[in-house]
């Protein structure tokens, strides 16, 4: 189990949830290739990776594994307690599509004994910091698609489908004037 908030934003915006992490006692890791770097500050997070994990050290150490030969962090374990996963979107302008991105911290897990293990205090507070900042940057907006009807009665036929997204201005801009479709 665990808390996470889908969204739609851009490196530029990211960058902003980046600093805050930082400046909230957060390393930062990225996969490349088949290792994991790290870093006490910002300088690893670049617009051609849009995959990133915050690690809050007080909250524990940092158990790297491996999996299928590259190094993996997190999963439900004490090292797992003790990150954040974040992203920004990929704009993918051939197909007019893009991509969404998430905030996500487990709220514990089980040991080996069958014990729950709460979630940190500290990386609960880092995450929903990060999640108002996320609610800041990518406010929910009310979106109108066009979908196809499955149902007997519209079977087939174009149906509105109103929903609410977590999206930055600049990507709803991009899906309401430019026609680029949300992905998941």
């Amino acid at each position: 189990m665990g808390k996470q908030i889908n969204y739609y934003m851009r490196y530029n915006d990211f960058q902003k949830i980046t600093r805050q992490a930082v400046d909230s006692g957060c390393e930062i890791l990225k996969k490349e290739k088949d290792k994991l770097i790290r870093s006490n500050g910002m300088d690893i997070v670049t617009s051609d990776v849009n995959r990133y994990y915050f690690y809050l050290p007080e909250a524990g150490p940092l158990t790297v594994t491996k999996r299928n030969g590259a190094e993996c962090v997190g999963g439900y374990n004490s090292s797992g307690n003790a990150i954040i996963e974040a992203g920004f979107s990929i704009v993918n302008h051939t197909e007019k599509k893009i991509s969404r991105a998430r905030l996500f911290s487990i709220t514990g897990y089980y040991d080996e004994y069958g014990n729950w293990v709460d979630r940190p205090e500290c990386v609960r507070k880092v995450y929903e910091k990060l999640a108002r900042t996320v609610k800041r940057l990518a406010p929910y907006t009310e979106i109108t698609d066009i979908i196809i009807s499955i149902h007997d009665d519209d079977y087939n036929k174009p149906k509105e489908w109103q929903h609410k997204e977590y999206i930055s201005a600049e990507l709803f801009s991009l899906k309401t004037k430019n026609g680029y479709k949300l992905g998941m």
